[in-house]
């Protein structure tokens, strides 16, 4: 059977052999199938063969991403007095997020087409330093050494908190070589302080395009911090003295979910300049600082 699908090509595997039956469905979803596909020379398409392998594999790379199963699959750290948790999201958050996709590829299909993603939980961080991170291979997850050397894809990371008065959020991402050498870094350092009381969910987005060869594995880490006397000044300390008594009295964790990690064969410049997909006049309403964004949520935002 792996044979014979191995000759149809790939949009009608997607399009048509997928839909058959559950068995062929397993078939057509096997790495393996993917892998010979690539390398054959005469597939006549629409779009390059990146385009439909990795559009076809692409998934959420993070495990439990929303804290549906507890902590599983993450590796935790936190100081003396710090702590993970996972907490129900309330109606009015989790009616917001499930507005916001993360897959590249729904860059190609209309509003009314993207499924929404349930979000019912969030991981909560109490108390001073709480990290959290998960190691992928990308081997293990269907990517094999010559798609991601050859296919020149786009690692997109996402993230969600909520931001409370003295915290601060942090999320960094290393792409990895096989012998865990750093090829690529994002760090958000001190970008995402809460110094107000204005508390609201916040997206963080990091795009990794154009990356040499070689990168085999992805680290992703995030953490919830208080600020110390000396990081929040003047102002935000005589600020704490007038609100501790309420500060007290309510909960001031921060919250973090809808973790993910996409790895897409689009490209910033294709996104940008119309040379696929959608015109950016029809994308969707994603504004920063009043602008449209012209690359659905997909791409580097501040």
């Amino acid at each position: 059977m792996l044979d014979i699908l191995s000759l149809i090509p790939m949009n009608e595997l997607i399009l048509s052999c997928r839909l058959v039956c559950s068995r062929w469905r397993d078939l057509v979803d096997l790495p393996i199938l993917w892998r010979s596909k690539y390398r054959h020379k005469n597939e006549n398409l629409k779009k390059t063969k990146e385009f439909y392998v990795f559009s076809h594999l692409e998934r959420n790379l993070i495990k439990n991403p929303c804290g549906e199963e507890g902590l599983d699959f993450w590796e935790t750290q936190t100081s003396p007095r710090g702590q993970w948790k996972t907490k129900e999201m309330s109606e009015a958050d989790s009616s917001k997020l499930q507005k916001w996709d993360f897959l590249q590829r729904h860059f190609y299909v209309k509003d009314d087409a993207i499924p929404y993603q349930e979000v019912n939980k969030c991981f909560a961080a109490y108390g001073r330093l709480c990290v959290k991170s998960q190691l992928i291979t990308l081997k293990d997850e269907g990517y094999w050494d010559e798609l991601m050397d050859e296919g020149r894809p786009t690692i997109v990371v996402k993230d969600w908190f909520y931001g409370v008065l003295g915290r601060r959020y942090q999320l960094s991402v290393k792409l990895l070589s096989a012998d865990f050498t750093v090829i690529r870094e994002y760090c958000s350092k001190g970008r995402y302080t809460c110094y107000s009381e204005d508390e609201e969910w916040r997206e963080v987005s990091h795009t990794f395009h154009n990356f040499p060869p070689g990168v085999r594995h992805i680290f992703f880490q995030h953490q919830s911090q208080n600020l110390n006397w000396q990081e929040s000044g003047l102002l935000m300390r005589i600020a704490k003295l007038f609100r501790i008594a309420r500060c007290m009295k309510t909960d001031r964790r921060m919250r973090i979910t809808k973790s993910s990690v996409t790895i897409g064969p689009f490209s910033l410049d294709k996104t940008m300049y119309y040379k696929d997909g959608r015109e950016l006049s029809r994308c969707s309403f994603i504004y920063y600082r009043g602008i449209q964004c012209p690359c659905r949520g997909n791409y580097l935002h501040w």
